[in-house]
């Protein structure tokens, strides 16, 4: 079976994303920022989620130029599954950012903090909310964009399983990076709530 050269490209293209999209985030890549520029590494998050966000929509806006064969349009009543799908991922991306740190996220606390004088404060993680229930939900409500987001076709099935491959990893990758961080803080955490889907057998510990 020959694979069309346009499937490779994309697989090879998302791929590359998503491999600079996790180096340029590392301890080392950061190191190296703060030793270039001292002055400025503040800004260095900020950079990173603008130019993540933009080659994300360009990537994305090169491959809707591809020829595309349809595998399923979600005919009949499976657009209502469709659609309920892509409810409960609103839903999580919006109870994650009630939970997350929007301004840390974006680098804008660091920028701030910088200009104050302030030193940076030690990492730390919140449990309220759905982070007490799950503890990556906007990692899942990705898996549930991925999966229900458009008419699968052979072009995003491929970028579809190299996301969610990617996602697996580097959550395993982030999570051992904040073991190193925190120590047993997390540790207990991770034992305490799931990491991607709800345990409704589990006991609650954390206060919502």
């Amino acid at each position: 079976m020959n694979l069309s050269s346009h499937l490779i490209w994309t697989a090879f293209f998302s791929a590359l994303w998503c491999l600079g999209h996790s180096v340029f985030i590392t301890h080392t890549v950061r190191d190296h920022v703060r030793a270039f520029f001292p002055r400025y590494h503040v800004f260095d998050r900020i950079i990173y989620v603008i130019f993540s966000t933009a080659s994300l929509g360009l990537l994305f806006i090169w491959q809707r130029t591809l020829p595309q064969t349809v595998l399923w349009d979600w005919p009949g009543w499976w657009r209502w599954v469709r659609w309920a799908g892509l409810a409960e991922t609103g839903l999580l991306f919006w109870l994650g950012a009630r939970g997350y740190n929007g301004h840390s996220f974006l680098g804008l606390t660091q920028i701030r903090d910088f200009a104050a004088g302030y030193k940076p404060p030690e990492p730390s993680f919140s449990t309220a909310g759905i982070l007490g229930i799950i503890r990556h939900p906007w990692y899942t409500g990705t898996f549930l964009f991925v999966a229900f987001c458009l008419p699968v076709t052979d072009v995003n099935l491929v970028w579809r399983l190299v996301f969610v491959i990617y996602v697996l990893i580097g959550t395993e990758l982030e999570e051992r990076k904040l073991l190193r961080e925190m120590g047993e803080t997390y540790a207990a955490y991770q034992r305490e709530v799931p990491r991607f889907f709800p345990n409704p057998f589990r006991r609650q510990r954390h206060r919502l």
